[in-house]
């Protein structure tokens, strides 16, 4: 552990102490040794946390560390459990937030929007990280392995979505599956179906995921960088640099009510197309893939096509996708071996 880190630590745990022994009423630590050091110094400390959870005990000490805190330029947040079974909102307690807030409300659970509604405090971070938990509303088996990448900006205008059998290294290892050829290989019709469907509640998950990092672009003026990955998993999505400051235009030029509308739309991918692949061999990693499905969406208007996948900003992770999407295009243009 580095000396920042140490002294972050110990900060934490002096203001944990700290909220155990007093309440907020008054700056009573005046004669502390925190209470002594600079509003600059502390503020260097705290950003150093960085966990929402963590600078939350830090917001309680006091109101001189209440207004430092809110200072603060990065955060993460992170659900590591399965929020299971949410309550359904009271109408008075989502009332008064975001209008995009009720309908994650009902998704994630009320501690998912109770960490929202005190993340909006912090109006000059400028680089956020959410983490959020596997969704309730997806029952992936074990037995199947997901992987899917959307391409969107203000919209979300193409997905892919794949499921292997099995997978195995260069070694001949399986990283995946039970490695029985024709087990792996062979893709049953009820396997399909519930294939098709999580492909479905993952395309809805992504949907809710580009709305809330809408919702953040529009919620915090200095925000440079935000991204949201799913626990335990490799999905992201994340906005900055050139396509941030797009994102932002569209939404501060909108009106108070087709914001609201916009924040609260989900696109329909009117464009599907699904096919099973035996036989899937990754030339980069080494990796060979059995027994894929595959399902794609997007818009009828794309331009491009589906040449957003075909590029190695996440590198080994995308060549799953871009090798699929070229045998895709054959396999579709062949006619065979297509799902009906």
């Amino acid at each position: 552990m580095s000396d920042e880190q140490y002294t972050a630590h110990l900060l934490f745990s002096l203001c944990k102490m700290r909220n155990l022994k007093k309440s907020r009423e008054g700056d009573a630590d005046d004669s502390s040794s925190i209470s002594r050091l600079p509003d600059e110094i502390i503020l260097q400390i705290l950003n150093k946390l960085i966990d929402l959870k963590t600078l939350c005990f830090c917001y309680l000490v006091s109101r001189r560390f209440s207004s430092i805190v809110l200072q603060v330029d990065a955060i993460t947040i992170s659900f590591t459990a399965p929020l299971v079974n949410p309550p359904i909102p009271d109408k008075n307690t989502v009332g008064d937030v975001a209008p995009l807030l009720p309908k994650l409300y009902s998704y994630y659970g009320e501690s998912f929007v109770s960490a929202s509604n005190f993340l909006r405090k912090f109006q000059g971070v400028k680089i956020l990280c959410i983490e959020l938990p596997p969704s309730r509303r997806i029952a992936i088996d074990n037995r199947f392995l997901v992987k899917w990448k959307v391409k969107f900006g203000c919209r979300v205008e193409s997905f892919i979505f794949l499921s292997p059998n099995s997978v195995c290294d260069k070694d001949g290892f399986y990283l995946y599956g039970n490695g029985d050829d024709e087990e792996d290989i062979e893709l049953t019709i009820d396997s399909i179906k519930q294939r098709r469907h999580i492909s479905f509640q993952c395309l809805r998950e992504a949907n809710l995921w580009h709305m809330m990092l809408l919702d953040c672009a529009n919620g915090f003026p200095k925000l440079e960088e935000v991204s949201i990955s799913g626990s335990g998993r490799r999905e992201r999505l994340s906005l900055s640099g050139e396509k941030l400051s797009e994102v932002k235009e569209w939404l501060h030029s909108a009106s108070k009510s087709e914001l609201e509308t916009e924040l609260a739309r989900v696109d329909v991918l009117a464009r599907v197309s699904e096919c099973y692949i035996p036989v899937l061999k990754l030339p980069v990693s080494g990796y060979v893939m059995k027994g894929v499905f595959v399902m794609v969406m997007g818009m009828n208007n794309l331009q491009g096509g589906n040449d957003f996948l075909m590029n190695s900003e996440d590198g080994p992770y995308s060549e799953p996708h871009n090798k699929v999407l070229m045998q895709v295009q054959v396999t579709t243009n062949k006619g065979r071996e297509n799902i009906k």
